[in-house]
């Protein structure tokens, strides 16, 4: 921003903003203005009329850049010998596809809440709050609409239920961190809530001592806190499902550790417990699911990590499109809110023809970082030589023998927070060295430890698809999602309430 505020025809704040989001209206679609083009609206009438999806699921992996499917097919195939539903989808005729510019109102990079807030409410919205306007103006969600149309909502999280991306379709707040304040803002407005954050529900974690946790199931709320309770309750009219006092836990943890298997449930078996649940209605819904662990992975510099989330989610979205497969009412949407970090796999040796066997070494990952850092760091508590508990570390949890200089640096950086000089400040941090070292021998490095402000993917199939085609902003599927209800609402931007004024 600095290069363009230098330059002799200097460009206001407000323009550079407005710059950012008319990125996607130049020279590709008029699709992308927040209203329906005039010549479109016109092929609407003058052609048949188009059926409008009775049901929208929208799933979202969280943090997704735009490599990031493209190596969790390679990943699926080598792990498990199939591919992912999203690549498949990827070759549909029948399937539009397109990309989502991300821009909130006060940055060019977005955070999850005031993306999701931009799907919820149509507005722009500063990062850190959830669909409330810098003058303090609370925007109607998306699920207070969609109810009122008669329609029933789900959201489905490995996040806290709470958090940012769910709360977006559902809540008002200025302070996305205000769980305790969003959990009551659910009551009654969402159907079917399931992921962690148990604790903003639970009265002994709760500031007020609120025990919504009894209120919710006063209100007919079924009440899921295990795996097995989840399995056992198809069709439950209503759910709250919460498996973890906070986030639930990384798919490659999941996978190794039979306790968890047995106590929390994939996203898979979440999203099919969601939509048995919504079915009930006769009015249609709903149903947003979030693989969030991909951005965490992300942030993390966890590629291995991050992609094993990925095949989460795309487990999750095949569920959805084999919901969707039988039936002619129902939209489903690929999607992410934002970039993260924005990994890729890098020509490795001579040739590049390193690059194939790097990747592979992935499959000897059987442990997210959080846990390679927790454990590194109680063995450090030993007597034992800290580069000796270093390598063995890794070794365990990735199969890598790491160099002495190596595990020097990791094991500074992990136990003493101790960090080589890096041109990149982005990586000054216990994971970004940790990333970037094993990245040497996996072939994947990232561009930083934070979100991008790149095009996010989208492929959509059913009734409602070709909408989604090309390049539009966030804020232009509110407007869609709520015409396919036959709701008629605008919510104010920051434009016009300053207009207003």
């Amino acid at each position: 921003m600095q290069d363009v505020k230098s330059n002799r025809n200097r460009v206001t704040r407000r323009e550079w903003l407005k710059i950012g989001g008319a990125a996607g209206a130049v020279a590709l679609l008029p699709a992308c203005s927040r209203s329906e083009p005039e010549g479109r609206a016109q092929a609407r009438r003058a052609g048949p009329p188009r059926q409008a999806p009775r049901n929208v699921i929208l799933c979202v992996s969280d943090g997704m850049s735009s490599a990031v499917p493209s190596m969790a097919e390679p990943l699926a195939q080598l792990a498990m010998q199939r591919g992912t539903a999203w690549h498949k989808l990827m070759s549909d005729p029948k399937a539009a596809h397109g990309l989502l510019a991300t821009a909130s109102l006060n940055s060019m990079v977005t955070d999850s809440a005031a993306a999701s807030s931009a799907w919820g409410s149509g507005s722009r919205v500063n990062n850190g709050t959830l669909n409330t306007l810098p003058d303090g103006t609370a925007l109607t969600p998306i699920a207070a609409l969609l109810q009122e149309a008669g329609k029933r909502v789900g959201l489905v999280t490995t996040d806290e239920i709470c958090g940012g991306t769910p709360a977006g379709f559902a809540a008002q707040q200025p302070s996305r961190g205000d769980y305790d304040r969003i959990a009551t803002q659910y009551l009654g407005r969402v159907d079917v809530l399931m992921g962690g954050g148990r604790d903003a529900f639970d009265p002994l974690a709760r500031k007020d001592r609120r025990d919504l946790l009894n209120e919710f199931q006063t209100e007919g709320y079924a009440y899921c806190h295990t795996r097995g309770d989840v399995l056992a309750k198809p069709g439950a009219d209503r759910l709250l499902g919460l498996f973890q006092p906070r986030k639930l836990p990384y798919s490659i943890d999941h996978r190794e550790d039979k306790a968890l298997r047995d106590h929390v449930p994939t996203l898979a078996e979440m999203t099919r417990a969601a939509l048995a649940s919504l079915q009930l209605g006769d009015r249609g819904f709903f149903l947003m699911v979030e693989a969030a662990r991909v951005d965490h992975a992300a942030h993390h510099n966890d590629i291995a990590a991050m992609l094993w989330d990925q095949i989460a989610f795309d487990d999750a979205a095949a569920a959805a499109l084999a919901f969707a497969a039988d039936r002619d009412d129902t939209l489903v949407i690929l999607t992410s809110d934002h970039g993260n970090a924005n990994p890729g796999l890098n020509g490795m040796g001579p040739g590049y023809a390193d690059s194939t066997a790097c990747f592979e070494r992935l499959l000897g990952f059987n442990a997210s970082f959080g846990r390679i850092r927790d454990t590194l760091r109680r063995r450090a508590d030993g007597a034992g030589d800290l580069v000796d508990a270093t390598r063995s570390t890794i070794s365990e949890f990735t199969g890598i023998d790491l160099p002495r200089d190596d595990a020097v640096l990791v094991g500074n950086a992990v136990v003493h927070g101790q960090f080589f000089d890096t041109l990149n400040r982005q990586h000054h941090n216990w994971n970004g060295v940790l990333g970037q070292v094993l990245g040497n021998h996996t072939g994947v490095q990232f561009t930083g430890v934070s979100h991008t402000n790149d095009h996010v993917l989208l492929s959509a199939a059913g009734p409602g698809a070709q909408d989604f085609a090309g390049l539009r902003h966030h804020t232009d599927v509110f407007p869609l999602l709520t015409g396919y209800a036959g709701v008629q609402h605008t919510n104010p931007t920051a434009e016009t309430a300053a207009a207003a004024v």
